[in-house]
């Protein structure tokens, strides 16, 4: 009888742990339509429950600040730079003054024909709560020119404790992993180094956690998730394996980010005709 209610609880807590690690997300549906080509997500700093985010390609050079029920609580229009093919979005402290950043990726490369590609950095705003529209034209650009030739890229993030910039490109059947070491010239052009590749292809975006500890990294198919370290050089390194995370397969899903805790992480499709637009929360 004891043996038989040992195996009972056995089976009930591994059916309780699977059903936790497989729950599905929050589903929260996006209350506007200027997101329509959603490109990038992260998560704010200076703004508790707020997430930013962008269009890709063509779109207006304006980044959007979302509440965590998916409302639009701000526009932020960039002056003086132009949305060629903005395809993701982090927001990082400097590591010496210390200041907020939202570092945006104008890095796609279909055909893989530019020579150089840009990231634009600006200041974030501290948001009042309010329906607003801001304006900046205090931006900074980083030029970038990879070491390997042109390629296309979707993915950005940034490492808290070096400042550096992290790319990862998107076609290759085992995708490169370029740093741009900080600090970053703003007057000439930035070399992106690749000092890994991933056993992935099509990767849409990634996130890194705010203590550097882990790598979320999204395809069309699927978000997995690596363990990180600097190595002696201040490189990042990923563990050798990843482990998949819970993901629900969007129309175009090519937005990532943690939330503030690294607890859970946000994903945001473009929208698609007949389907609703819908900001999902796993945790």
């Amino acid at each position: 009888m004891l043996k038989k209610l040992i195996i009972i609880l056995i089976l009930v807590t591994a059916i309780a742990l699977f059903a936790l690690a497989h729950r599905p997300p929050k589903e929260f549906v996006l209350q506007t339509d200027v997101l329509n080509e959603a490109s990038g997500i992260d998560f704010s700093i200076q703004n508790k429950q707020v997430l930013w985010s962008h269009n890709d390609s063509g779109n207006k050079a304006e980044i959007y600040a979302l509440n965590t029920d998916g409302q639009l609580l701000s526009t932020l229009i960039l002056k003086g730079v132009q949305n060629r093919d903005w395809e993701d979005i982090a927001v990082a402290k400097d590591p010496l003054s210390d200041i907020s950043f939202i570092y945006i990726a104008d890095i796609g490369d279909n055909n893989a024909k530019y020579n150089s590609v840009y990231v634009y950095r600006l200041k974030e705003p501290q948001l009042t709560g309010k329906d607003e529209i801001l304006q900046s034209n205090e931006i900074k650009t980083i030029e970038i020119n990879y070491e390997d030739g042109p390629r296309d890229a979707e993915a950005i993030f940034l490492e808290p404790n070096t400042g550096d910039i992290y790319l990862i490109s998107k076609r290759e059947e085992q995708v490169g992993l370029y740093r741009i070491a900080y600090p970053f010239n703003f007057k000439d052009k930035n070399i992106a180094r690749r000092i890994a590749s991933l056993p992935l292809t099509w990767v849409t975006a990634a996130d890194l956690s705010s203590n550097g500890k882990q790598l979320l990294v999204k395809t069309y198919t699927g978000i997995y998730k690596y363990k990180t370290k600097l190595d002696d050089k201040k490189n990042i390194t990923l563990s050798k394996e990843a482990k998949k995370m819970t993901y629900i397969t969007e129309p175009q899903g090519e937005a990532l980010c943690w939330d503030a805790k690294n607890k859970g992480y946000y994903t945001l499709s473009e929208s698609a005709r007949g389907i609703t637009q819908t900001l999902y929360y796993y945790k």
